[in-house]
């Protein structure tokens, strides 16, 4: 069995750039379902006059992510990515603390709802529903881009700490570290291991390797962004 000190010399925290490609393969993972719910809900929401369709689907998709984090260490990029979403101790998150880490996800989709509900009270067909809620001008989606530009710089602090931690995960207490780290913690019976504390870590990937990686899976999803957005526009001309 290793030693306590061998499990702190390689605690291998998952870097800013790694991160950037876990969330291009969630897009790329969840997009195509999230996007036809989505349309769902917010058709169902006009035909019925009531935004309870699409307060469901927020519902979902936040959920999702907070059991996805709860049951099995991180969301579909990640897990394939081969890193986990871990508490101090290196347990998965409880719901308590996995809904406070995606606390930004759940505002964001107050807002939207919000602006659902402004657009069946001003009887906006289901045509025009989208570009009416990425076109509001209200008070609420002043709100919602400031939110936005929280969720950017706060994730940009990931880049800027030794533990690469966003804001998010310090709020919850949770770090994003490697399969293989999270395995060596989870053997290491005889001692527990403080992630909270200053421990070496241990880099397997450069910088420059890192972001030529990100450069690339910014180009694949890019190219499949322009897909889905050719698919949804076809869809919606059949609907016409």
């Amino acid at each position: 069995m290793e030693s306590k000190n061998q499990v702190k010399s390689e605690i291998s925290y998952i870097a800013f750039w790694k991160r950037v490609q876990m969330h291009i393969l969630d897009l790329l993972i969840i997009a195509i379902p999230a996007v036809l719910l989505y349309r769902f809900s917010l058709s169902t929401s006009i035909k019925f006059g009531s935004v309870f369709p699409f307060v469901i689907y927020w519902l979902l998709f936040c959920g999702f992510y907070v059991f996805m984090t709860m049951k099995f260490g991180g969301t579909p990029g990640k897990l394939i990515s081969k890193a986990r979403i871990v508490d101090k101790y290196g347990n998965f998150l409880h719901i308590g603390t996995a809904s406070l880490r995606y606390l930004l996800f759940f505002l964001y989709s107050i807002i939207m709802v919000l602006k659902l509900k402004e657009g069946i009270e001003l009887n906006v067909n289901f045509h025009d529903i989208s570009h009416f809620i990425s076109t509001y001008k209200g008070n609420v989606s002043l709100i919602g881009n400031f939110i936005g530009v929280i969720t950017f710089v706060e994730c940009l602090t990931v880049a800027f700490n030794n533990k690469k931690r966003a804001l998010h995960d310090m709020a919850a207490g949770s770090y994003v570290i490697s399969l293989d780290t999270y395995k060596r913690m989870k053997e290491n019976t005889e001692s527990r291991i403080d992630l909270s504390r200053e421990y070496t870590t241990a880099t397997n990937i450069s910088v420059i390797k890192g972001l030529g990686k990100t450069v690339l899976w910014i180009i694949v999803g890019l190219i499949f962004f322009l897909l889905l957005v050719g698919v949804i526009h076809f869809i919606s001309t059949q609907n016409d």
